[in-house]
């Protein structure tokens, strides 16, 4: 732990992959994954308890013009843009090393994130909220906020760029993607439910190979949502059961913004569509999936601010025919069948550490060493 106190964690693991590009024999193909923990929405912890939900990051992050100069009404926001701030230097650090080392021109860069932000009404304890401002809903909900992300791809083997793609992606198309794109046969991976994209990718296309996507079946917190391509490229989305706290599905407007000020720069990826802003949802776009099933356009409504499941009932119960399929697939799940090792909880054990905890010596005492110098990886 010597070598990591005192250290922001985002430096730490983007030194670690500078050094091992540095030193990696670049006649070989390699694959790294870069699970950067920016920006997040957390929590500190003093040894004894869980302490000002916040995810700190480094002065010289907040002291930027970008940050500095925003509204001190907002520290919430001043750290979300901190961490931001230090994304895009870890991001930039990768790519400068990669062009260092000579890779740069014969690498696939993929940037992408999980899920939506964690907002402030779905959890007013955390100071450094997100904001999926316009869409509906946040993180843990199957709504668009919660799930729809963004993400590109660079590379000198794409044969047109700054192509924006509306194509259905879920994450389990990225392993054929990827396979194919270093030269693997797709046949090799045998029955996966991903897809690969590579050929539409590499040729700047809009469509893709999926036109359904399972957001999620979940028997046990019971919801579920499905993704369909209808005729005329017509992106259809069904979402039912739970929802937070089975009491609200509304939108909310991105702290410190207005109607009359969003504080946006439109881009041709960027989502423009006529929510209510900060309000609950009312009667034209009432949706209580734990009451009744809601069906909406994403391809006109990418907001889903219109339920169209008493519109269009035959698309509705098209949706639910193969949700029910689905289910009756999904594998038996039991609780019991699960052993719980108390020493996994950080809370418990380990000082408030995350942890290897099964490991003869979970925590390292190892003697002070001096973190890698990321000047040397140039």
């Amino acid at each position: 732990m010597n070598c990591t106190n005192n250290h922001y964690l985002p430096d730490l693991l983007t030194e670690k992959f500078e050094q091992f590009l540095h030193t990696h024999d670049g006649s070989k193909p390699f694959y790294v994954q870069m699970n950067t923990p920016l920006p997040k929405s957390a929590s500190e912890w003093d040894g004894t308890t869980r302490q000002g939900a916040t995810m700190y990051t480094m002065p010289e992050f907040q002291l930027r013009p970008a940050v500095a100069n925003f509204s001190d009404k907002f520290p919430g926001r001043k750290k979300e843009m901190a961490m931001i701030q230090a994304l895009d230097d870890q991001v930039n650090r990768i790519i400068t090393a990669l062009k260092n080392k000579g890779a740069l021109d014969n690498t696939i860069v993929v940037f992408v994130s999980d899920n939506g932000a964690q907002s402030l009404i779905s959890d007013p304890t955390r100071t450094n909220y997100g904001s999926n401002a316009p869409l509906r809903m946040f993180k843990r909900t199957l709504f668009e906020g919660g799930v729809r992300t963004l993400a590109f791809i660079n590379s000198p083997l794409l044969k047109r760029r700054g192509v924006m793609t509306n194509q259905l992606f879920h994450i389990s198309d990225w392993l054929p993607t990827l396979y194919e794109a270093a030269g693997g046969d797709l046949a090799h991976l045998g029955d996966i439910s991903g897809l690969s994209h590579w050929k539409s990718l590499v040729n700047g296309e809009t469509s893709g190979p999926r036109n359904e996507l399972v957001i999620n079946i979940d028997l046990v917190a019971n919801q579920y949502a499905l993704i369909k391509e209808y005729p005329y490229n017509v992106l259809y989305k069904m979402i039912g059961g739970n929802v937070f706290n089975n009491s609200y599905t509304g939108w909310e407007r991105t702290i410190g913004t207005s109607a009359a000020d969003e504080m946006r720069t439109p881009t041709p990826a960027s989502i423009v569509c006529n929510t209510p802003g900060n309000v609950a949802p009312s009667a034209v776009n009432l949706c209580e999936p734990w009451i009744a099933d809601c069906l909406f356009d994403l391809t006109n409504d990418p907001c889903e601010t219109t339920n169209l499941a008493a519109k269009l009932p035959d698309i509705l119960e098209d949706f639910q025919s193969q949700v029910a399929a689905y289910m009756l697939s999904v594998l038996p799940y039991n609780l019991s069948d699960y052993i719980y090792d108390d020493k996994s909880n950080p809370a418990l054990h380990w000082n408030g550490w995350w942890v290897p905890w099964l490991d003869p010596v979970p925590v390292l005492q190892s003697p002070a060493c001096a973190p890698f110098n990321p000047t040397s990886a140039s």
